[in-house]
């Protein structure tokens, strides 16, 4: 039986009047097997986004053990523009370690998706708290304004 024999069923008792009891129990199941069905919906459609956010998350990761910097990539030149800044200033450990840290830095747009999501939820976290904590007292409404901005950048600031 698909959902939309149940909702016809549905909408069939529901229009029929006086109900006997079967046809109330009837009723009752169809409705609660509704709610289930769109309940698992929304669960295979969260586990396909999971599914799909942990495949770019492993193929970042794979990336990651494959990588080289690329002798004509923007990072190359930034790590020879900052090492030839440092080495001017007379630091050429640092200008070493510097250019090392650019060329090994690997973009790395769904790690840091992922990663803005878990600190705006520790921040939806904290609201929560605060607002369970402070309720009925009336001096929270700044505080929880400016966290709620916070969380929004923390999201925003990964599409950006």
């Amino acid at each position: 039986m698909n959902i939309e024999t149940v909702n016809e069923l549905i909408a069939s008792l529901e229009s029929a009047g006086e109900l006997s009891i079967r046809e109330q129990k009837f009723l009752k199941l169809a409705k609660e097997f509704r709610i289930c069905s769109a309940s698992l919906d929304a669960a295979i459609k969260t586990g396909n986004m999971l599914a799909d956010q942990n495949a770019q998350l492993a193929a970042e990761n794979e990336g990651m053990k494959e990588w080289s910097p690329n002798p004509h990539s923007a990072s190359m030149f930034e790590a020879i523009e900052k090492a030839e800044e440092l080495m001017d200033d007379g630091m050429p450990e640092l200008a070493m370690i510097e250019a090392f840290e650019i060329l090994k830095m690997k973009r790395t747009p769904a790690t840091d998706a992922f990663l803005a999501e878990v600190r705006a939820q520790g921040v939806d976290a904290a609201i929560e708290h605060l607002l369970n904590k402070f309720e009925g007292t009336g001096h929270i409404g700044v505080p929880v304004m400016a966290l709620e901005w916070l969380a929004q950048e923390l999201r925003k600031g990964v599409q950006s």
